[in-house]
């Protein structure tokens, strides 16, 4: 049974590379303390969610496939 980083990395190696730099700022994002955060970043941040919620959102791979990136 493989453990949780060699699925990661499995995964990993099946995206393509605006996926991959989705994943990577993701990553880089998780690994900073978010505890850092201003009190108006934390307001994107829940402004974003709802707006996620709302279906207000795309996949930036879909929306970079749209504009012919």
């Amino acid at each position: 049974m493989a453990t949780v980083k060699e699925e990661l990395i499995e995964l990993v190696e099946e995206l393509d590379d605006i996926g991959a730099a989705d994943l990577l700022d993701y990553a880089r994002w998780r690994l900073t303390d978010q505890e850092d955060l201003t009190a108006e970043e934390w307001d994107e941040v829940r402004l974003g969610k709802e707006q996620i919620a709302r279906g207000e959102s795309v996949m930036l791979a879909d929306l970079l496939r749209q504009l012919g990136e």
